[in-house]
């Protein structure tokens, strides 16, 4: 216990020292985030996360196909667009992206490029289905989710090392944005913490609500999830979205905050 309490301090100590290191350099940034109402550290300037995002379409698109389906494919643009009006991060432009494969999911990269397979636009029967879908994708953007997580993979030894050496940040900056297409590709479809995951919905319940959408899509699609997983454990989507009772439970509750919020 005592070891482990040690650990604890050392981490946040580490921690203390790098933001201050950091601060008195000009290496990094350290801001406040409206979407999750915290001050986070990023490294990564939204420039830099714009040119990894366009490097990973230009990957994506040597991996799948987008669909041919122009009534679809402007249909999830037209949802998406309206989505994107409200969120809390407008310092790029979230784009749309249907790719032509039957599995159910739908991921994002950094840069706000949003990705939705065809067999997930399928089985969303409603324009409010669908955008809780994207909702909860633009929601891990505004929470810079996904930048996060692309900082995380350099790792507490190579930032040390920074430290201590007293190199430029933008060192581990290139570090994540020159890694390769095979760790990014990898890094795209890992998935994210239970709190993330439900920060995502609960920024997509905020959003579908400011968007004059019914936010009981994110319901509907949660549900939709649900169904399709009896007995499809190997469903890519439900790797890094598990815990779908605990979800649709949050959400239901989150719709109710959100009404008496803004009702008020």
């Amino acid at each position: 216990m005592k070891l482990y309490f040690n650990n604890i301090i050392l981490k946040k100590f580490f921690l203390l020292l790098m933001s201050s290191f950091l601060f008195l350099t000009g290496c990094g940034t350290i801001m406040y985030n409206a979407a999750t109402q915290r001050k986070e550290f990023i490294m990564i300037s939204t420039q830099e996360e714009i040119s990894m995002g366009n490097n990973l379409h230009t990957g994506l698109l040597k991996e799948f196909k987008l669909s041919q389906n122009k009534e679809q494919a402007d249909r999830l643009k037209r949802i998406g667009a309206k989505v994107a009006l409200v969120s809390d991060r407008q310092d790029y432009k979230y784009q749309f992206f249907l790719i032509e494969k039957e599995e159910l999911n739908a991921f994002t990269t950094p840069g706000g490029n949003i990705y939705v397979y065809t067999g997930l636009m399928n089985k969303l029967q409603s324009d409010e289905a669908i955008a809780g879908v994207i909702a909860h994708e633009i929601g891990h953007c505004a929470a810079r989710h996904v930048v996060k997580k692309y900082q995380a993979s350099v790792g507490y030894d190579t930032l040390a090392s920074l430290i201590l050496n007293n190199l430029k940040m933008s060192a581990a900056t290139k570090q994540v944005v020159s890694l390769s297409s095979s760790t990014l590709m990898n890094l795209v479809f890992s998935s994210y913490s239970r709190q993330d995951e439900y920060e995502a919905d609960r920024l997509a319940v905020k959003y579908m609500y400011l968007s004059w959408l019914n936010p009981e899509g994110m319901v509907e699609a949660l549900q939709l999830l649900k169904k399709e997983s009896q007995g499809s454990e190997g469903l890519l989507i439900l790797r890094s979205h598990p815990f779908l009772d605990d979800r649709i439970k949050a959400v239901k509750e989150e719709i109710k905050k959100v009404q008496t919020q803004y009702q008020s």
